[in-house]
């Protein structure tokens, strides 16, 4: 009986060392998670940025574009860049400027949604690692 005794003694310390070690796995892994999604989150911000930048920077390219074909064309019908044809001009080319501007904003509230997603995914790990160790610390209470 004492071999038993002892024996069962062995075995529960043995589960409750492998119990700690899962619940200590359990929590690395949330925390690991939640910086892993934090991380892609980043990525994608960060390229979101890089492709408004391209976008703004194409579109302020066709805008030169336009705007030279437009004094080409005003050039070309022998009138002068006054009055009329100038604020056309002008209009178009604020036009281009609010367009691009709106493109390079639409690409910062993109990337600013996946660095809040990231942030919040960084939470949710330690959330779900705080609910893993308390989960693991009530089975031995």
């Amino acid at each position: 009986m004492g071999a038993s005794a002892s024996t069962a003694a062995t075995l529960g310390t043995v589960g409750g060392v492998l119990g700690a070690v899962g619940t200590a796995v359990s929590v690395v892994g949330a925390i690991q998670g939640g910086k892993a999604e934090a991380s892609a989150a980043q990525f994608n911000a960060d390229a979101a940025r890089q492709e408004s930048a391209a976008r703004e920077s194409a579109q302020r390219t066709q805008a030169q574009r336009q705007l030279a074909s437009i004094r080409a064309g005003v050039s070309k019908s022998g009138a002068t860049m006054e009055g009329t044809p100038l604020m056309v001009l002008s209009e178009s080319a604020a036009n281009a400027e609010i367009d691009a501007l709106n493109t390079r904003y639409s690409g910062q509230r993109e990337a600013a949604l996946y660095e809040s997603r990231g942030r919040n995914a960084r939470t949710a790990g330690y959330l779900r690692a705080g609910t893993s160790l308390l989960t693991g610390a009530s089975r031995y209470l």
